[in-house]
């Protein structure tokens, strides 16, 4: 993602370029004067986003003003990507850039970026933080073998923690567009009420889902438990890759001291896992956790698709 803003050194011929336009573009060419150009429009604030949810809260709240980077190729989970030389020079050059904190994105210890463009959106969020017991290590496709440590990090799927993190990046906005503080306000005031509708939504899909322990195929899924107060047990599955028979054993086994009847995933899982998973009683909810919203759909969009998907889904043990 390239950009050069409207300056004498992004003109091939420099200074001296525009001197010739300012002496000879004064007449037409019957003599007739020349009216002066409008003002040129403003350089949108260039932003970067390490993950979907901020990004999306950029775009919201910045509009027209903004123009928003999220670099994170699509179907990779920005939580386990890292940037390249060429997108580190963009991030080094923006005017601000989106973190997610709570030890999201590794990467970011590793590279030097200015720190007046930081933004750790859960800076504010140290005392609503889950700590992680115990460090998970496994794998992820093409990304390799990587680590979850110190704490939870998919704060975004608590629509109040979201809501505080979309107030970060307003405050960041704001102070570097003093001008737009209002607009900025407004389009603030219209996101907080979507995050709370959200809330509404999605609190009373999961009410029905109550009666039972949840399972959940990944280790990533805290704040949403938290927050709607769910009994739930996680694994550490991935879609792609059939389990082990002494994961099925230990699943067997799971399901029976639970009574649990649904098990939530990340993407749909693989038709030979979804049918052993019915085999035994568990129906099968996918629930994108959106830290990498798929290509034509939006964070917002997606979450609620989410809310559609739990309404749906009815516990498959009788």
């Amino acid at each position: 993602m390239r950009r050069c803003r409207l300056s004498a050194a992004c003109h091939p011929f420099g200074i001296a370029a525009i001197g010739l336009v300012l002496t000879t573009g004064a007449c037409g060419s019957a003599g007739e004067p020349v009216a002066d150009p409008p003002e040129a429009r403003p350089a949108r604030l260039s932003v970067y986003a390490v993950n979907g949810p901020l990004a999306y809260f950029a775009d919201r709240l910045g509009g027209e003003l903004v123009e928003v980077g999220f670099p994170v190729p699509p179907g990779v989970d920005p939580a386990h990507w890292s940037p390249d030389a060429e997108t580190v020079a963009e991030l080094q050059a923006a005017d601000l850039v989106l973190l997610n904190g709570a030890g999201y994105s590794g990467w970011v210890s590793r590279v030097s970026l200015p720190a007046a463009g930081l933004v750790d959106t859960s800076a504010g969020l140290a005392t609503r933080l889950i700590p992680l017991r115990e460090s998970v290590t496994h794998t992820h496709g093409p990304g390799g073998e990587h680590s979850h440590v110190a704490w939870a990090a998919t704060t975004w799927l608590d629509p109040d923690l979201a809501r505080s993190q979309a107030a970060a990046v307003r405050d960041a906005l704001a102070r570097a567009l003093p001008a737009e503080d209002a607009a900025i306000g407004g389009r603030f005031e219209r996101l907080s009420a979507d995050l709370a509708a959200l809330d509404d939504a999605q609190s009373a899909a999961l009410a029905k889902h109550r009666a039972r322990p949840l399972l959940f195929s990944r280790p990533v899924y805290q704040y949403l438990i938290r927050r709607y107060e769910l009994e739930a047990r996680s694994l550490d599955w991935t879609v792609d890759a059939m389990p082990e028979e002494a994961d099925w054993r230990e699943l067997e086994s799971l399901v029976g001291e639970t009574d649990a009847a649904t098990m939530i995933w990340d993407t749909e899982p693989s038709r030979e896992i979804a049918e052993r998973l019915a085999a035994m009683g568990l129906s099968v909810v996918v629930y994108d956790p959106g830290g990498n919203p798929p290509a034509g759909t939006d964070w917002l969009s997606l979450m609620r698709a989410n809310v559609a998907a739990l309404a749906r889904s009815a516990p498959g043990r009788g």
